[in-house]
């Protein structure tokens, strides 16, 4: 399944993949709401390349259950403010072993995610909504642009 994932980042990302990335993240860690036995420290890296209407990231990252994974997304900017902006996102993930433990599980270990993105400066939140083992998922790191 992982083709799957590869395919999807082929066809979506490849153009702007070419002009190189806009900004770089760094994935700090993560609190799962009213869910407990899970891995909070995730550290990772995602490249971002902005759009004129969708942005585009990937990234690997050490996920909760203390595995690699990597992810692809598309986000769309719904509000922004000086030094900052909220963007709702969606995408897919590779959690090798445990996709199985997703309701939103697409395929083999390749899973469906998506919520909402909070920036200001050089700090970001996700906000993930979930439904078994808790009730959501916030992620946190830091950010910057490339070349400013």
């Amino acid at each position: 399944m992982r083709w799957l994932l590869a395919a999807a980042l082929a066809a979506v990302w490849g153009l702007p993949l070419a002009a190189g990335p806009d900004r770089f993240s760094v994935l700090l860690g993560s609190k799962h709401v009213d869910g407990s036995g899970f891995n909070e420290i995730n550290p990772g890296l995602f490249l971002t390349w902005e759009g004129r209407r969708l942005g585009y990231s990937v990234g690997a990252y050490l996920n909760s259950y203390d595995r690699g994974s990597l992810a692809a997304t598309a986000h769309l900017p719904l509000l922004h403010w000086e030094g900052g902006e909220a963007s709702a996102f969606a995408g897919l993930a590779w959690y090798p072993q445990d996709g199985q433990r997703f309701r939103t599980r697409i395929s083999g270990d390749i899973v469906g995610i998506g919520g909402l993105n909070l920036r200001h400066r050089h700090v970001f939140v996700q906000l993930l909504p979930m439904s078994d083992a808790a009730r959501a998922l916030v992620t946190f790191g830091l950010t910057w642009e490339i070349g400013q």
